[in-house]
């Protein structure tokens, strides 16, 4: 035997060693056998709930069904007319065919690829293989958010006096599982109640299926032995906490879940309380996501990266959101408080730059603009005087005379959405001290 090779028997022995030490010290964080795992993989798969088990029709209901199950669904009814139109009027890709070249442009997609995801072809756009759509305050995030039983559900759940912070779209093209992606977030998971350990039912979270079946892939812990997931999270832990499947496995077999909710006639609404364990599912939908927040942020940015328009410096954070919506773009970070970029990730600088026009690079290296391709001009004294009429009120860099035409015109947004973005300021939107986001992470 060459001594590399006794080298990595000892390694293997220790390994082997050190694995068997941690079970009989601590059971609780024992794992199931990755090759016996691997074997017999089928019979962990994710047992598929019937959708009725989880879905109710009234608001009031949602609490319900979250403390036993973890999550719920709430249909949310949209006239099939106004559905379409929005559908139609929605751009997918604007903000990146604003900044790739003629040769680059990206194909908006078809009705049929809309309704029916699983027929959406690829693209060579940013996040395609993620599927996230970089638009935000779109006639589809309007329609959602305007619907009377969506708004009534976060006011049971969140509170009346809510206001809302900008996100994106989702598509997903096939059904596929990730177990990898198993995780929990949540800044307090576990409380004891008679001497029973249970999870801290925490934040509710929150997306919309628009069209196809949208999967949610979840483990049921309704009535389980908290002490190994306290104990695992006591190791590994932290706010936002991944979790090995061999050790879900292990101690919490059968649970793993999973809901296909029909969304082909009508929006869905999916809650789940950010305690539940669950993963990133794949499947043929669209998504939308809403972001509640208690108050707006108003800290000063003092600094931007490449991927963050130059015109937000100085701005702030709440500011940056009301400039970027009237270009259908991002503001200075996402609801989950990470830093937003408007159409690819850095990483992809070295594929994506190649296909950007001249306008958005400094020195031949990336600089984000506010996209230049719309048609509303905000410089007029007419306009103006409209938009004061409405009580809108905007950082006075949108009225700069270098500052592109807007993308989206404010006076045609209903007032009640002025309003939840702090368009229409009110009583309220500034808070001292931490602000709570609900269900915002995603």
């Amino acid at each position: 035997m060459t001594s590399l090779a006794r080298s990595q028997e000892n390694l293997n022995l220790l390994a082997t060693t050190a694995t068997q030490q941690l079970k009989q010290t601590n059971p609780l964080l024992s794992k199931l056998d990755a090759d016996y795992y691997k074997a017999n993989k089928a019979r962990f798969e994710p047992k598929e709930l019937p959708a009725k088990l989880v879905t109710v029709t009234k608001p009031e209901q949602a609490r319900q069904i979250l403390n036993c199950y973890g999550v719920a669904v709430i249909p949310l009814p949209v006239k099939r007319e106004e559905m379409l139109k929005a559908l139609n009027e929605t751009k997918f890709y604007n903000t990146a065919n604003s900044i790739f070249t003629e040769e680059h442009q990206v194909a908006e997609p078809s009705m049929q690829e809309k309704l029916n995801p699983a027929k959406y072809a690829k693209r060579k756009a940013g996040d395609d293989a993620q599927g996230m759509l970089h638009q935000y305050n779109t006639p589809l995030h309007t329609l959602i958010q305007t619907n009377e039983v969506l708004r009534k559900t976060m006011a049971e759940l969140y509170g009346k006096d809510l206001r809302y912070l900008p996100n994106r779209l989702r598509i997903c093209r096939k059904f596929k599982n990730v177990a990898s992606t198993l995780h929990i977030e949540a800044h307090e998971l576990f409380r004891e109640v008679n001497g029973k350990i249970e999870l801290i039912p925490g934040e509710i979270a929150s997306l919309i299926g628009l069209t196809g079946y949208r999967r949610f892939v979840f483990w049921n812990m309704d009535k389980a032995d908290m002490r190994p997931l306290k104990a695992y999270h006591e190791n590994y832990g932290s706010e936002f906490t991944k979790i090995d499947p061999l050790f879900m496995n292990q101690h919490y077999e059968g649970r793993r879940a999973m809901v296909n909710i029909d969304c082909s006639k009508q929006p869905h609404l999916i809650l789940w309380q950010e305690s539940t364990p669950h993963e990133i599912a794949h499947s043929p939908s669209l998504s939308l996501y809403v972001s509640p927040v208690e108050a707006f942020n108003y800290t000063k940015i003092t600094k931007v990266t490449t991927y963050q328009p130059v015109e937000f410096l100085g701005l702030t954070y709440h500011e940056s959101n009301l400039l970027a919506m009237c270009y259908n773009m991002g503001g200075f970070e996402w609801p989950s408080g990470k830093k937003l970029y408007q159409y690819c990730h850095q990483r992809a600088y070295n594929h994506f730059i190649p296909r950007t026009k001249e306008d958005y690079k400094v020195n031949g290296k990336m600089m984000m603009r506010l996209v230049k391709t719309g048609r509303v001009d905000q410089h007029t004294p007419a306009y103006q005087e409209k938009l004061k009429t409405m009580g809108i009120v905007l950082p006075a860099i949108a009225f700069n005379k270098d500052t592109p035409n807007f993308v989206v015109d404010l006076t045609k947004m209903p007032e009640v959405i002025l309003r939840d973005y702090g368009y229409i300021p009110r009583k309220g939107d500034k808070k001292t001290g931490p602000i709570k986001k609900f269900g915002s992470y995603h």
